[in-house]
Parts: structure tokens; sequence; C-alpha cells
């Protein structure tokens, strides 16, 4: 396998071989097209962009593997054509965009009611409605791109990308919340005039509904944090931030908009430049009406906000008392709102997360304090964020505080994968399978970790949950690779004391499942026909690794 060289040399890297695993093989990533011609190129980096990314496995649960990710994209490829994977690289770019264009919908949509009426504001000239029409194009692209994107179905744990059953599900969540982003944003004075009242009230509810937007701008937003790896801290933070500029913002523009089209008196300290009278001069107002208007709005709307009054002016009408009242209280749930999610950002230092991060610092210093070198730090750190997930958990006291019964199916669970793909576990004795997985013990190993070394005893047999390894001869020429769901060792289980005749290194970072050979005894001797199965392939294995080994030492000899 002709790859890139890793990080840290492998200890078989003088035979001529090095493995890694940041490429994945075209045949299944291309499905056959060629790599000539524009439309060609085209078409592969089309299907590069829109397949599942080999980074998927540090933020997914169940592609945590290069075999895994091969499977996904080979599935994806053959059978869906150009269907986006959610873990692909544009959805995720996809995603990016859309959370800058849904902050500039709801932030215009909003201005647009405050500045209505106005024509000399800039909303109303042809750059600006050109830009809006592109906007909402965007929102358009959107609706018809996630009838093509597939999403992940939790209680199956599989991502879906049957085009039957993504649009249903699009259909039964967002589809028509994206819908509704599609409608233009500006609409001209003269077209306001023409419509009837009541078409203007529809009109008015369906453009607020965008406002509903801001659900589909946390679950991008969400998303792109998790894909990025962005800080915990820094992400909430800047939710917090945004959160609130964009609701003072809305809120603000929508009491200056309900006030005047409810018909409230022509006092109403909203109007133009008498509304800031107070803060600038007369004649400027006058100069620059939008500027005023938008300062005024958010002056006043913010005393309604905080304080529940328009300051020294009292309201005109009842109706202005209403809208008083509304807005505060609505603002006062907010900001409960906004203080239990600072709360959370406090409590996330006990959380698993903060403890994860503490745990990390606290890693670091004391390699800092030992004077390790970079290479070991950089291995430890891959170690403990592949182990825990970045979440830190204890799970011996874990596994304490509840029954036998729950801890046996916690661990057949945790091993379905294994039991599915394994071929030395299917069929078996659900006693016996129960036994069997009770005593595997669970390993992570890095890449190019000696799992077994050649001539060395052997007292172990492994099961490969997620991960590739590469297995050698004597000689240190490589057999093959294996993947998840495989196993080796099995020769160890059925030949005390016998010498491993091949040598298994990890070629990325893999979750292996170890049994023991004493384990194993107790579990296999009510099952003869079983134990006889195993012997036959060890006794298979054992033939292939010596023909191999006596032909290398047979070609090294001709060389020399």
């Amino acid at each position: 396998m002709d790859t890139k060289a890793t990080i840290v040399q492998s200890p078989f890297s003088k035979y001529g071989h090095d493995c890694s695993l940041e490429d994945l093989p075209d045949e299944y990533e291309y499905n056959g097209i060629p790599n000539r011609g524009f439309l060609n190129k085209l078409r592969r980096m089309t299907i590069r962009a829109c397949a599942v990314s080999e980074s998927s496995k540090m933020y997914t649960h169940h592609l945590r593997s290069f075999g895994a990710i091969v499977k996904e994209r080979r599935r994806q490829v053959v059978n869906y054509g150009f269907r986006i994977h959610p873990f692909s690289r544009a959805y995720l770019v996809w995603s990016c965009i859309m959370v800058f264009a849904i902050a500039f919908e709801i932030f215009f949509t909003a201005l647009e009611f405050l500045l209505r009426g106005m024509p000399e504001c800039f909303l109303y000239t042809s750059h600006w409605i050109i830009g809006t029409t592109a906007t909402d194009s965007i929102f358009v692209l959107n609706v018809l791109l996630h009838f093509g994107t597939g999403y992940y179905d939790e209680p199956r744990q599989e991502v879906v990308l049957d085009f039957k059953r993504i649009a249903l599900q699009y259909l039964k969540t967002y589809f028509f919340l994206d819908l509704l982003a599609c409608l233009p944003l500006v609409l001209p004075p003269y077209l306001w005039e023409i419509l009837p009242f009541a078409a203007q009230v529809a009109v008015d509810l369906l453009i607020v509904m965008k406002f509903f937007l801001i659900i589909r701008f946390y679950k991008y937003f969400k998303y792109c944090a998790e894909i990025l790896d962005i800080n915990y801290y820094t992400y909430m933070v800047t939710l917090v931030v945004v959160f609130t500029l964009l609701y003072w913002h809305v809120t603000c523009c929508m009491l200056k908009f309900t006030r005047e089209r409810m018909g409230t008196s022509k006092n109403s300290i909203f109007i133009r430049a008498k509304t800031i009278q107070s803060l600038v001069a007369k004649e400027k107002a006058s100069e620059y009406p939008v500027l005023y208007v938008i300062i005024g709005a958010f002056y006043r709307g913010s005393l309604i906000i905080y304080n529940s009054s328009y300051g020294k002016v009292l309201p005109a009408t009842e109706v202005e008392i209403l809208i008083v009242w509304f807005g505060w209280y609505a603002s006062s749930l907010f900001f409960i709102y906004i203080l239990a999610m600072i709360m959370e950002i406090m409590k996330g230092k006990t959380s698993a997360a903060h403890k994860y991060v503490e745990m990390e610092r606290q890693l670091k210093d004391y390699m800092r304090h030992k004077q390790l070198p970079m290479q070991m730090r950089s291995r430890i750190l891959i170690y403990y964020e592949f182990r825990f997930q970045k979440s830190y958990f204890r799970e011996s006291e874990i596994l304490e505080t509840i029954s036998e019964q729950l801890r046996q199916e916690i661990n057949m669970h945790a091993c379905r994968k294994l039991v599915e793909n394994v071929i030395f576990f299917r069929n078996l004795p659900i006693n016996l399978l129960v036994r069997i997985i009770s005593c595997l013990r669970i390993e992570v190993y890095l890449v190019n970790d000696v799992i077994i070394k050649a001539n060395t005893p052997g007292t172990s047999m492994y099961f490969i949950s997620t991960g590739t390894v590469a297995i050698y001869t004597k000689s240190g020429k490589e057999i093959c690779h294996l993947e998840d769901g495989s196993h080796f060792g099995e020769i160890a289980l059925i030949i005390k004391g016998t010498l491993r005749t091949a040598s298994v290194i990890a070629v990325e970072v893999s979750e292996i499942y170890r049994l023991d050979q004493k384990d194993f005894v107790k579990a296999i001797n009510p099952y003869p026909d079983l134990l006889a199965n195993i012997q036959h392939i060890a006794a298979e294995r054992m033939e292939v690794a010596s023909m191999l080994d006596d032909y290398n030492k047979k070609e090294q000899q001709a060389k020399r």
C-alpha cells in the first residue's frame, strides 16, 4: 500500500513499507470515473465534496475507523449517486453559509419593518433589492439541496440516504420553515399601496414567521461548532451574544412598527426626528431621516425592554400600554432564558466536557513537569482524545453502581458490531456469547503501536472493534490489513505456550478487544465443535504465514 508517511516512523519501515491511511482508494471514492477531461474532474470533485469526510471519525459514534468510512463512502457512491452526506465537507460549507444567510435575513427583515413607508431609504434601491434577491435565492437553493441531503437516524444509528425517506423526514421537520425564508424580504412601496388591508396583514404575518429561522440558525451553528471543533465556552458565549443582539434588534424594530400599524396617536415618540430631539438638533434629524428613525426606535425600544416605560413620556393610548406590557414581559422571559444559558456556561465547569478539558490541562502540566518529548506528548493526547471523545467519565465507578444484568446488557450493546461482523461470533449460543463478551478487555492502540510481536509467547486473542492493523511475517513482509470486525491471535488460544507467527501493527488509532487464554478456555470447554472450527482457522493461518515467511527468506537469499 503506497501512501504518505505518518508522523511516527513505523518500526517496520526498514523493510520498505510505511503504512498510513490519510487517503481513500479511488475505486471506492469515484466509482470508476476517469481523471481526464474537465467534466470528469468536476464530477470527481463533486463526489469527493459530497461524500463522507475522512475526518468524520473524530465527531461521529458509528464512523470511527478507516474501514467504516470506506464502506460508507462506497455505499453512497454506488447506491445513491450525488446525495450529500450529512458528514461531508459540502454540507459543512453549506451550513456555514446558512449561518450567515439566516443572521442577515433576520436582521434586515426587522429593519424593513422599521423603515417601511420611507421611499428614500436604502432598502428600496435597485442595488439593495438585487442583493436581497440573491439572498432569497440561497434559501430557495437550500430547500432544493435538503431533498438530496441525507440525515443521521439516531434511533437506528445509521445515515439515511434514500430519497423517499429524506423527503419524508424533511417535510415533517423544517420544510415549511425553510420555504417561508424564500419569501421576498422587501416589497416595493407602490405594491403595498394597492394591496388591501387584509392582504397586507397576511403578508406581514408570513414575513414575521421568518423570525423562527432562529431555530435553523441554532441547528446550523451547533453543527458547525461540532465539526470545526470550536471550544465549548467560545460556542456558548457566541451564541448568547448573537441571540441577545438579534432579540434586541428585532424587538425594537417590531415595537415601533406595531405601534404605528395599530394607529397610535400623533404624539408617538417614534415619529421621525421628533423622537430624538433630546439627543440631536432638529435640523440634523431632517438631514438624515433614516438614521435618526433607527436611533430613535432603538432608544425608545430599549427603554421599554429594560424599564417597561418610555422614560418621561407616558403612553398615549391603551394600545400603547398593552404594547409596553407585552414588550417588557417578553423581554423578561428572554432575559431569564439568557441567564439560564449563562448559568449553563458556568455550570460547564462541572460537566463532562469541562472535566475532560481540565484533565487535559493537568495532563499537559504533568508531561511538561516530566519533560517528556513532544512526540510522546502528542501520542498521549491522541490516546486520551480517542478514548474519552472529549467527555471525561469514570467507567469503573459507573459500572459499580449498576446491577450485573445491566452490566451484561451494556457489554452486549457495546460489542454489537463485533457480534455482527466477526465470523467467530456468528450463530453462537447466547449463554456462550455473554460469557465471552464479559471476558473482553478494551484496549486502544495508536498509529504504529506494536500489538503483537513475532517470536514472542502469545496468551491472548484480539478482536478489532474500530480501526485497521497490518499483519507482518517474521521477516517483516506485510501480509494484509485487517479492519473492523476482524480477529487475530487465535493460535495463542488453541496452542498453549506457542510463539507468535506474525507481528501486528496498528495502522490507525484502533479500539481493540482482548480475550485472554485462561478466560477463553473456561468459556469454550463445553463446546468442542466450536473449538475444532477455531483450530482449523488457526492451522490455515499458520500455514499461510509459514509459506510466506519461507518465500521471503528465499527471495532475500537470492538477492544476496
